[in-house]
């Protein structure tokens, strides 16, 4: 009977320590699963921050492109024009954007362009450089395409860089900009006009060239500028204007 009461008794022991055992088991299954639901959430959550991140950044680079001209005459932020009616943003626009907008082609666009751009639009052979006849070819506009890629790139997907609107004296016949051209600021732009919208240049070439400038952020020995020159025999109103643009 002894040893019957004893077989018993070894076996609920046996019984209750499987049982611990098996608690303790599901215990550790439970915090194993825990901590792998934690951390697919917090990777969740952290793909959704990035994915937040680079949807701000694109919305951010979005809103920087301008979307129409400016109010103010001389905005670094905002260096467009238009032509044929379609807003042109000098380092945005590229030559196709021109062509689309109904420039004549002088050349096979499709060509790769080798030279790449380290800050001056200016420096010989570094641009695609295009001469656009004004009215009766009396004046022109001559614009300045540059390869931002290390690499060569297409032609036609070289980026406005430099403008130099010379049709001031037609504009003045005419009544309005020539050839498709318009600014943010009047055909007959006067030299006080240009100073109650935009203030003071940063410095004055002679006494009729307004120079206003700004540092480049990539290119820090160079400088983004616009520069107006002015008739001071009559009435200091606009001859023409030139833009710069720099990384």
């Amino acid at each position: 009977m002894k040893k019957q009461f004893i077989a018993a008794a070894l076996i609920a022991a046996l019984g209750l320590t499987a049982c611990g055992e098996s608690e303790k088991s599901d215990n550790k299954t439970e915090k194993t699963t825990g901590a792998a639901t934690t951390a697919e959430i917090t990777t969740e959550a952290a793909t959704e921050a990035a994915t937040t991140a680079e949807i701000t950044t694109e919305a951010a680079t979005e809103a920087a492109v301008p979307t129409e001209l400016s109010d103010k005459y001389v905005d670094f932020n905002n260096m467009s024009f238009k032509y044929n009616g379609h807003l042109m943003t000098l380092g945005v626009s590229t030559l196709q954007d021109f062509l689309d907008a109904g420039l004549e082609p002088k050349d096979n666009y499709d060509k790769v362009w080798k030279e790449s751009f380290y800050g001056d639009p200016h420096v010989a052979g570094c641009a695609i450089e295009y001469s656009v006849p004004l009215g009766n070819s009396e004046a022109y506009c001559d614009l300045y395409f540059c390869n931002l890629k290390e690499e060569g790139t297409p032609m036609k997907d070289c980026v406005l860089c430099y403008i130099c609107y010379d049709g001031s004296k037609l504009d003045k016949k005419n009544g309005e900009y020539c050839n498709g051209f318009e600014f943010a600021f009047p055909y007959n732009l006067t030299a006080d006009e240009l100073t109650a919208n935009s203030g003071e240049p940063t410095y004055k070439e002679g006494e009729n060239g307004f120079f206003y400038t700004e540092t480049s952020t990539v290119f820090t020995d160079e400088e983004r500028s616009i520069v107006f020159s002015f008739d001071n025999k009559n009435d200091w109103t606009i001859t023409c204007v030139n833009m710069t643009w720099t990384p």
